[in-house]
């Protein structure tokens, strides 16, 4: 566990920043690295990406109904990092000559969707892998003890009594 997080520290560390509003046009790898910098600037711990991965590969092991492919666990997993710092936000106010405050706003969002998602997700999993070898089965365990079993799974319990008749 603490060489996947040394690996995502490293990775938000050596991650260049650029607003949102500015990517048009980069390759996806570039894209990609300027996603974890502004994760980094956005004060996102690598605790926190290593426990994105986790808790999605513990999900689609535990799910019998989900796609296993590895396009679908990348995609997901850069989803929910995407989402902790993807906005560029800004605020303008200004007075007029009579005095009236006007107020102007600007939000862009990095898109979230096709080779990009697959990049970022691929660079968390590559640096996240060796946790998952070693502590999969504890989370699972964990999350079947405070949740219960899959609600798809046979040894689940039904959450309401149906009625007969």
């Amino acid at each position: 566990m603490k060489q996947s997080i040394e690996a995502l520290t490293l990775l938000l560390a050596g991650s260049p920043y650029e607003i949102a509003a500015r990517l048009r046009g980069l390759p996806v790898r570039t894209r990609a690295d300027i996603a974890f910098g502004r994760l980094r600037r956005a004060g996102i711990k690598p605790e926190r990406l290593l426990a994105i991965y986790l808790a999605i590969v513990a999900l689609i092991e535990e799910d019998p109904g989900a796609v296993r492919t590895k396009e679908f666990r990348l995609v997901q997993v850069a989803k929910a990092a995407h989402r902790l710092a993807s906005g560029y936000h800004r605020i303008w106010e200004s007075e007029d000559w009579q005095g009236r405050r006007s107020r102007i706003e600007l939000h862009k969002f990095a898109r979230s969707s096709g080779q990009i998602l697959r990049r970022i997700g691929a660079m968390i999993e590559e640096r996240s892998e060796f946790a998952v070898e070693r502590h999969l089965a504890g989370v699972l365990a964990f999350k079947r003890k405070r949740y219960g079993p899959h609600p798809a799974l046979p040894e689940a319990k039904p959450l309401c009594n149906k009625l007969e008749g």
